[in-house]
């Protein structure tokens, strides 16, 4: 299945990337391109980021492997359509989803 996948430009990306500017081709790479293989072919990856919704869907989350670094990003899919709004360096999977519940991101 093919995807339409966005890297949504908000406050809470732009501070990411701002972090870790020598990072940012690889994760939009991983992305654009590994995300959605993972989602086709290795869904047991994929996990709710527990109770969190984004526009009354489900936000997941996936860990984003790097050559020396790893990351936890959250999205939602309708359809077709991914959207990634939030990335954070905290990959300890209860943390990443207190720290995202305190953005202004999730319902």
């Amino acid at each position: 299945m093919d995807f339409n996948v966005i890297i949504e430009d908000n406050r809470y990306m732009e501070k990411f990337f701002r972090k870790f500017p020598q990072y940012e081709e690889e994760v939009k790479n991983n992305i654009y391109n590994k995300l959605p293989d993972i989602i086709n072919n290795r869904p047991h990856k994929i996990k709710p980021a527990y109770h969190l919704k984004r526009n009354n869907h489900t936000i997941y989350e996936y860990k984003v492997v790097v050559k020396n670094a790893n990351f936890r990003a959250a999205y939602i899919q309708v359809e077709h359509e991914i959207t990634v709004f939030f990335i954070s360096d905290t990959t300890i999977k209860r943390l990443f989803v207190e720290l995202l519940e305190k953005t202004s991101l999730v319902d």
